[in-house]
């Protein structure tokens, strides 16, 4: 068993263990291999077969700070109960730290996991705000809609929110805005407000809500019930989020080792 950096030889093989462990559509599974360079994905490979891996390339910036993002941890059935997992996420940990990165965040899958991170030096668990609103109708609420580009993702984000949003690097932003467009989402933005949304079936899903007031933020919604002729909105918000749209409930979401602090990095990895 040794662990190693992925080459180009190896990112078809990732993408179908991912489709085959995650069970994702192949357009996911491309999207998540190509969202950094091979050299950022690690793997265990024993017999010259990928026994493990999890993709640790993506950087993160918050609180003025570099940290880099892990998903995709996942070990092949037949070699699992060998600590493989566990492994990986201290070496690369280990390597990222040593290169200048001072935090790092990932989003346990199951609540088991939560307590698997812990266990590794995860010492902050950072929480949503989840609920449902109904949306008025409002003939007079307008906005602009699908006006983000990659480069203008983090500028929108940036105008409203605080510190503890995190955000990505330009290529980052590059690939999130691609895979968001193709996936069906929407921007929809006002100079008091901004957020990504998806229709689905009867409703729409918030992703990222961000505005000076509760009321610039129900303005924005009314627009885009306008727009959808949807009227009731699952919403996502930050622990810390001024926004009142309800009680809501709190909900487990990511882990971060080495940064103390409230994150909000409700974005295409959930």
């Amino acid at each position: 068993m040794f662990i190693t950096t992925a080459k180009k030889d190896d990112i078809e093989k990732i993408k179908q263990l991912w489709i085959q462990i995650f069970g994702d559509s192949v357009q996911f599974a491309d999207f998540a291999a190509n969202l950094c360079t091979p050299d950022g994905i690690y793997l265990v490979k024993e017999n010259d077969e990928i026994a493990a891996m999890v993709v640790a390339g993506v950087e993160l910036f918050a609180y003025n700070k570099k940290g880099f993002y892990i998903y995709g941890l996942a070990t092949v059935p037949q070699y699992r109960g060998k600590g493989y997992a566990k492994q990986l996420v201290e070496c690369v940990c280990q390597q990222k730290f040593n290169e200048g990165y001072t935090f790092c965040v990932t989003q346990p899958a199951e609540e088991s996991l939560f307590e698997f991170y812990k266990n590794l030096g995860f010492d902050t668990t950072t929480y949503l705000r989840k609920g449902t609103v109904e949306i008025k109708r409002n003939l007079w609420a307008t906005a602009d809609f699908d006006t983000a580009t990659a480069s203008r993702f983090k500028d929108m984000r940036s105008r409203f929110s605080e510190d503890e949003v995190v955000h990505f690097s330009p290529k980052g932003y590059e690939k999130f805005a691609e895979y968001i467009y193709s996936e069906g989402g929407s921007t929809a933005e006002t100079k008091n407000a901004y957020c990504l949304y998806f229709v689905k079936k009867d409703r729409i899903v918030v992703r990222d809500l961000f505005a000076n007031s509760t009321q610039h933020a129900v303005i924005l919604l009314q627009a885009i019930r306008e727009r959808t002729g949807k009227d009731v909105a699952d919403i996502q918000l930050s622990q810390n989020s001024s926004l009142f749209l309800g009680e809501g409930t709190l909900y487990p979401h990511c882990v971060v080792k080495n940064l103390n602090k409230e994150l909000y990095a409700n974005l295409m990895f959930d």
